[in-house]
C-alpha cells in the first residue's frame, strides 16, 4: 500500500437541491403517507406501505413509486413514480394516463385486466433519468407485446427504450419476447442507456441454440451486443459464448457480462468467462478473464475452475473494472489465499487489491486476516472508492469469532476498517455491532462517505440502526429505529437502497456524490411511512500527486516523482507509486498531471 496523498475537507456543509436547502446532519422528510394531497392529484392521498425504495440524483432529485387511494382513483389508475424535490415534484409516469411522452399513441400503463402496470423497478441514472416499464395496454394489444420500457430524461422528455415484440436489433427476423426483465439491477446512464438480456422468438431462431440476446438500448434505437451461438470474442476455433441473464453492467458507453463458453478446446475447467467493451476495438468485445488463465501478476497462478470463479463490479468510467476472484496454482493454499480482489485497467493491465490471507487495518495479524467479500455487499464511485462487507478468518484458514467487518478503500491505495461484529457503537455504552455479513446495505459517494445499516445489539436487545463513515467525522449513528422524526411515532422500518442501487454512470442512487442519503422509513404499528434525506456533511476528496501534502499539485512533486523513477521494492513502498503496480513510470506521470494544479 502507498504512502497516503494529502485528503481535503469538502467545502459542501449545505446541499443546494432544486431551490430548496437542508441542512448538514438534520434529516428532512419530503413524503409522508400522512400528507393530505399528492402532487399533481388534487383529492388523491397516499396509500400506506405503498412507496418503494427511493433514488437521489447528482442534482438531488428523488425519484420514487407510490399508490394512491380517494375518490375516482381504481387499481387502474393508483401507481405512479414521482421525481423531483419537496414544492417541485411532477409525475414521470402513472396508470390509466398515457405512457411518457405519448411514444405509444393511445397506450397506458397497465394489465390487459385494467389492474396496475407500472414496474417497481427503481432505475435512476446520475443526472435524474428515470426508466419508466410495466405493463401497457391499448389498441391491439397483445400477449406478445403487452411490456415496454421508457427512459424519461430530467427535463421531462422521453424515450421508448423498447418494446416487447420488437425486431431484435441483430437482424435474421426475429423478435424480442417477454421475458424482457428491468428490476433494480438494471443500471442507467444519463444517456438513457442500459443493457438488457431478453429471449427471442419467431426468424431465424433455431431451438435454443441461438435464442437469448443481449441488447444495448437507449432512445434513439437497439443495437445488438451479443446473440447465443455466435463466435466467442476472441476464439478463432469454433468456440461460442452464450451471454448470461445477470450480472449485467453498464458505465456510459462501456458495458461488462459474463458467459459460458462452447464448443472448441472448451472444456469444463474452462468454459466460463468475463466480457467487456472498454480497452477493445469500438464495436467489439474482448475477454477481461476466463476460468483456467494464468493470473496477471501472480505467477504460476490461474482462476480456479469453477462456475462463479469471478463476481463483477461496474465498470469506473474509463479507468477499468472490479472483481472478485478465486484462485489456485503455484503457491496457492486453499482456504488460506486463494481468492482476490482485482482491478484491471482498459489498457488490460492488472494489479491485486485485497487478497485472502493478508492483513486487515486494525486487526492483529496473528489472530485474524482478510478472508472474503460478501459478494452482494460492496459498492464503488466513478473516482475509484471502494467500500465492502468483508469476513476475517485465522491465518491457518480456520474461522475466527466475530468474521465480518465494513472496510473502505481509498483511490490512493489507503485501505482502513470502519468496524467489526463486536466492537461498541460510538456514543452508546453497553451497544455493539451485530453480525455485518450480508445486511449493511453498504453504499458510498464521490465525497468518500460511506452508509451503511445494521441491527445493533443493544441492553433492550436488538435494534436497527444506520450509520454513516468518512475520514473527517469518523464513523456516527444517523437514525435508529424508535426515532420520531420519521413519521411523529417510533418508527421501526429504515431501508436503505445500499449497494443495490447502482446507476449506469458508475456511481449510487441511494447516496448522491456529494453526500446527501435518501431512505424509505416506517411505523407499520400506526401504518405511517415516509421518505426522508439527510445531507451527511464533509467527506474526503482525493488530491492525486500531492506528494509533499502542500495542497497543490506542482513542480515540486514532479521533481519528487522523476527522482524516484523505476521499480518500488517492495511494491507499495513508494509514495509516487500513484497507481500502486510496483513501479513508478509513465502512468504515474499521467496520474500527477492529471491532477495539476490546487487540490480540489
Amino acid at each position: 500500500m502507498t504512502a497516503r496523498p494529502k485528503f481535503l475537507i469538502s467545502a459542501l456543509l449545505t446541499a443546494s437541491l432544486g431551490g430548496s436547502a437542508i441542512a448538514d446532519g438534520v434529516w428532512e422528510v419530503v413524503i409522508s403517507s400522512l400528507d393530505s394531497t399528492v402532487p399533481g392529484v388534487p383529492g388523491a392521498v397516499w396509500v400506506p406501505n405503498s412507496f418503494n425504495n427511493p433514488t437521489i440524483s447528482e442534482t438531488g432529485a428523488i425519484s420514487f413509486r407510490g399508490q394512491i387511494g380517494g375518490a375516482d382513483i381504481t387499481l387502474a389508475n393508483s401507481r405512479l413514480i414521482l421525481r423531483g424535490t419537496p414544492g417541485n415534484w411532477q409525475i414521470v409516469a402513472r396508470d390509466g394516463s398515457p405512457v411518457p411522452g405519448n411514444l405509444i399513441p393511445g397506450y397506458v400503463f397497465n394489465q390487459t385486466s385494467g389492474l396496475n402496470g407500472l414496474a417497481s423497478s427503481n432505475n435512476m441514472s446520475a443526472s435524474g433519468g428515470v426508466i419508466a416499464t410495466g405493463n401497457v395496454n391499448g389498441p391491439g394489444v397483445s400477449a406478445s407485446t403487452d411490456t415496454a420500457a421508457f427512459f424519461v430524461f430530467p427535463d421531462g422528455s422521453a424515450g421508448l427504450l423498447v418494446r416487447e415484440g420488437d425486431p431484435y436489433p441483430g437482424g435474421g427476423g426475429s423478435v424480442m419476447s417477454s421475458s424482457m426483465s428491468f428490476g433494480s439491477g438494471v443500471r442507467t446512464s444519463n444517456a438513457g442507456i442500459c443493457l438488457l438480456a431478453t429471449t427471442l422468438t419467431g426468424g431465424d431462431v433455431s431451438g435454443s441454440t441461438n435464442n437469448l440476446a443481449l441488447v444495448l438500448l437507449q432512445p434513439s434505437g437497439p443495437t445488438a451486443v451479443f446473440r447465443k451461438g455466435a463466435p466467442a470474442p476472441g476464439f478463432s476455433d469454433g468456440t461460442t459464448m452464450t451471454p448470461d441473464s445477470f450480472g449485467l453492467n453498464v458505465n456510459g458507453e462501456f458495458l461488462i457480462f459474463p458467459g459460458a463458453l462452447v464448443g472448441g478446446s472448451v472444456t469444463t475447467a474452462n468454459d466460463r468467462a468475463l466480457f467487456t467493451n472498454l480497452g477493445a476495438t469500438p464495436g467489439t468485445l474482448r475477454m477481461v478473464c476466463r476460468e483456467g488463465d494464468p493470473v496477471p501478476g501472480l505467477p504460476g497462478v490461474i482462476y480456479r475452475p469453477t462456475a462463479s470463479f469471478v463476481t463483477p463490479s461496474q465498470p469506473i468510467n474509463a479507468g477499468g473494472i472490479f472483481f472478485l476472484g478465486e484462485l489456485e496454482g503455484e503457491g496457492v493454499v486453499p482456504n488460506v489465499n486463494d481468492r482476490a480482489v482485482f482491478f484491471q485497467a482498459a489498457s488490460g493491465s492488472q494489479q491485486v487489491l485485497l487478497r485472502r490471507g493478508q492483513p486487515v487495518p486494525g486487526v492483529s495479524a496473528d489472530q485474524a486476516v482478510f478472508f472474503t467479500m460478501n459478494q452482494s455487499s460492496w459498492s464503488s464511485t466513478p473516482n475509484g472508492m471502494l467500500a465492502y462487507q468483508g469476513l476475517l478468518q485465522a491465518p491457518d484458514g480456520s474461522s475466527v469469532s466475530n468474521p465480518s467487518y465494513l472496510g473502505f478503500r481509498a483511490p490512493d491505495g489507503f485501505i482502513l476498517t470502519i468496524c467489526r461484529e463486536g466492537d461498541p457503537i460510538p456514543g452508546a455504552a453497553g451497544s455493539t455491532f451485530t453480525s455485518l455479513n450480508g445486511s449493511s446495505s453498504i453504499a458510498v459517494c464521490e465525497a468518500g462517505i460511506v452508509v451503511f445499516q445494521n441491527l445493533v445489539l443493544t441492553p433492550a436487545g436488538e435494534v436497527a440502526q444506520l450509520f454513516a463513515w468518512d475520514e473527517v467525522n469518523g464513523l456516527r449513528m444517523i437514525a435508529k429505529a424508535g426515532d420520531t422524526q420519521f413519521t411523529g411515532t417510533p418508527a421501526n422500518q429504515l431501508t436503505l437502497i445500499g449497494g443495490t442501487g447502482q446507476n449506469g454512470d458508475g456511481g449510487g442512487t441511494g447516496l448522491s456524490p456529494s453526500g446527501v442519503l435518501v431512505i424509505r422509513a416506517g411505523d407499520s404499528t400506526n401504518q405511517i411511512y415516509s421518505i426522508a434525506r439527510i445531507a451527511l456533511g464533509a467527506g474526503t476528496l482525493p488530491c492525486p500527486g500531492d506528494l509533499n501534502d502542500d495542497g497543490e499539485v506542482n513542480g515540486a512533486d514532479l521533481s519528487i516523482l522523476l527522482g524516484a523513477w523505476g521499480e518500488c521494492p517492495p511494491k507499495g513502498s513508494c509514495a509516487a507509486d500513484l497507481n500502486d503496480d510496483g513501479e513508478v513510470n509513465g502512468a504515474d506521470l499521467s496520474i500527477l498531471l492529471g491532477a495539476w494544479g490546487a487540490c480540489p
